[in-house]
C-alpha cells in the first residue's frame, strides 16, 4: 500500500487537512468556510449558486456555510438585482482581514511542507496535481 501513488495522496491531504483544520479552529471556522470566504476575495460578490458550483457541494450545504458565516458577521447577503430569488454574498471587512491572517498562516504552513524541494520540483509537482485534478472531474463528468 505503501507504494501506492493512491494512498499517498490521500494521507498526505489527511494530514494537511488536520494541519488547516486546527489553524482554522482558533478562528472558530471550517475548511469549506475559508474557500467560500476566499472565493469572495478573489471574484467579488457572488451568488450562492455560483458559490456551491465553484465548491461542488449542494445547495442546503452551501445554505450552512453562507449561514454560519453570517452568524460569524464576516459575510452579507441581499437579493440580487437581476433574479430576486438568487442571493448575492459579499465578503465585509471582518471577513476579508480573517482571509488575510489565514492565507499569511497557509503561506508558511505551504513553505514549511515544500521544505527541500526545489523551485522547479514544486512547480511540476503543482503542474502534477492540477493534471490529477483535471483526470478526476473529467471521470466524474463521464460517470454522471
Amino acid at each position: 500500500m505503501q507504494e501506492k501513488l493512491v494512498y499517498q495522496v490521500g494521507m498526505v491531504a489527511h494530514l494537511l487537512e488536520n494541519q488547516y483544520n486546527d489553524q482554522l479552529a482558533v478562528h472558530g471556522l471550517t475548511v469549506a468556510q475559508s474557500k467560500v470566504l476566499f472565493l469572495l476575495v478573489e471574484n467579488g460578490p457572488l451568488s450562492q449558486v455560483e458559490l456551491q458550483q465553484y465548491l461542488y457541494i449542494k445547495g442546503s450545504t452551501m445554505t450552512g456555510i453562507i449561514d454560519s458565516l453570517l452568524m460569524k458577521d464576516l459575510v452579507e447577503k441581499s437579493d440580487s438585482k437581476v433574479d430576486k430569488r438568487s442571493k448575492i454574498i459579499t465578503i465585509n471587512e471582518k471577513g476579508r482581514k480573517l482571509d488575510q491572517d489565514l492565507w499569511e498562516n497557509l503561506n508558511v504552513q505551504e513553505n514549511e511542507l515544500m521544505d527541500g524541494f526545489s523551485e522547479e520540483e514544486a512547480a511540476l509537482f503543482l503542474k502534477w496535481l492540477q493534471r490529477m485534478k483535471s483526470n478526476l472531474l473529467i471521470q466524474e463528468e463521464g460517470v454522471k
